[in-house]
């Protein structure tokens, strides 16, 4: 079995890229996984997996003069590692710090291209030290900003070993959306990726759709690899219980901010409309680790912490529906066009009934439509959601077709058992390949 070194992604099992490394990392032993990531992921790690971590701190990341007086030292190398909170129910409220950062200093930085500029991250001696320690057979990377790029360009290029490049969305297409220089910047970043991609001995993506869209720009072919699911655990179980009886429910379980919350209130504001009208009512529940305060304006619309990931099967399977939104803004668009929610395969599984609203460009709408296994809703519009939802909820025999069509797929084409072994079998080829080389 290959010893993979991965960069850019930890293993967890609350936010959607580290559920998908976890699930198509299974087939490994635990030895044969390290990990390279920011020592700002430690404390939301899952050691199932791998427990061998590198985090990167001040001794690889450093902000440039003048700004550099404003970086807070954080400790690098193999730390003692911080497990998520394994607590019933979590949320995550962001202090006076974070809020400063993440929507007045980060915001200003990108818009005035000083984001892109202002840091770099540098192999140190003592990471350098710790890969041959380990003394890996290939590099699986995940890069999501020009800064992570930049580092795994130079990690590859110091460590000579075959290239797994993964792609989870096309954030490339979201560089400096409304600042200066943009067109500089998305030409820049993109002309980087390209490099890289052309260098990697595999490239990834996360959807065909995906995979299409980056063979035409950057050259390379892009193999599919979306999260797949353990079916013995996703599948519906005997254990749930009609719930059903007195009112419809709707959930949405995931993040929210970009790309998602303006659907969630266009939604919500549907939902007061259609209660208006019916007899039998809908809950809209959302769950995410973020606090919210804006679902206390609306009467039907319920907001709930995050619960365990081994409680979400018999959670996604007590619902009347399940919810996957998209924004429908041109930056939302662009964002999550070649996007698939790793939500996507686990709703699926759970047997309940899933509405897709989106704009029929993004890859989630496409692949609902194509294979037929959600129901669909192209609009933001409350009056159009409201005139949709009167005719989902009331056709028994569509709900049924539908969630049996996502099943056949889930079961043909995201089971965890085989999708794994085929992500095996594509890292021993190429190892294989090397050694022909030498």
């Amino acid at each position: 079995m290959p010893k993979v070194l991965i960069f850019g992604q930890s293993f967890n099992s609350n936010t959607g890229g580290g559920v998908t490394l976890t699930n198509l990392f299974s087939s490994w032993k635990k030895v044969d996984l390290a990990v390279i990531c920011t020592a700002h992921a430690n404390g939301n790690i899952s050691s199932e997996i791998c427990d061998n971590y590198y985090f990167i701190g001040s001794d690889e990341a450093k902000w440039r003069y003048p700004f550099r007086y404003f970086q807070r030292y954080m400790p690098s190398g193999k730390l003692p590692i911080k497990n998520t909170p394994q607590s019933g129910s979590f949320s995550i409220k962001p202090n006076l710090r974070d809020i400063i950062i993440y929507y007045v200093l980060y915001p200003f930085l990108e818009w005035t291209g000083l984001f892109y500029v202002i840091t770099k991250m540098e192999v140190s001696p003592n990471l350098i030290k710790w890969v041959n320690e380990f003394s890996p057979d290939l590099l699986y990377i995940q890069v999501s900003s020009r800064e992570s790029l930049q580092f795994a360009t130079k990690l590859s290029s110091q460590l000579e070993i075959p290239i797994v490049l993964h792609q989870m969305d096309d954030w490339l297409s979201s560089i400096g959306n409304s600042g200066i220089g943009k067109k500089y910047w998305m030409s820049r970043i993109n002309n980087e990726f390209r490099v890289l991609a052309q260098r990697s001995d595999l490239c990834l993506s996360i959807c065909d759709y995906m995979g299409d869209e980056y063979k035409r720009r950057y050259g390379p072919t892009f193999v599919t690899f979306h999260n797949p699911v353990d079916l013995e655990k996703w599948l519906p179980s005997s254990e749930v219980s009609d719930q059903h009886s007195s009112e419809y429910s709707i959930l949405y379980a995931g993040r929210t901010g970009f790309g998602i919350e303006s659907s969630l209130k266009q939604f919500a504001q549907a939902i007061e409309l259609f209660n208006a009208c019916s007899a039998k009512k809908i809950k809209f529940i959302i769950q995410t680790a973020e606090i919210l305060s804006w679902p206390d304006d609306y009467k039907y619309t319920e907001h709930r912490d995050l619960i365990a990931y081994n409680k979400l099967p018999l959670l996604f399977q007590s619902m009347d529906f399940l919810l996957m939104p998209v924004d429908f803004s041109e930056k939302a668009i662009q964002f999550l066009k070649y996007s698939m929610p790793t939500k996507a395969s686990e709703y699926m599984a759970s047997g309940t009934p899933i509405i897709i609203m989106s704009p029929e460009e993004t890859a989630i709408y496409q692949y609902g439509k194509t294979n037929d296994w959600a129901f669909l809703i192209n609009s933001d519009a409350p009056k159009e959601i409201n005139r949709r939802l009167k005719e989902i909820v009331l056709n028994e025999v569509s709900k049924t077709e539908i969630s049996n069509k996502a099943l056949n797929l889930v079961k043909r084409r995201h089971s965890k058992k085989i999708v794994a072994q085929e992500f095996l079998e594509e890292f021993e080829k190429l190892v294989r390949i090397e050694k022909v080389v030498i």
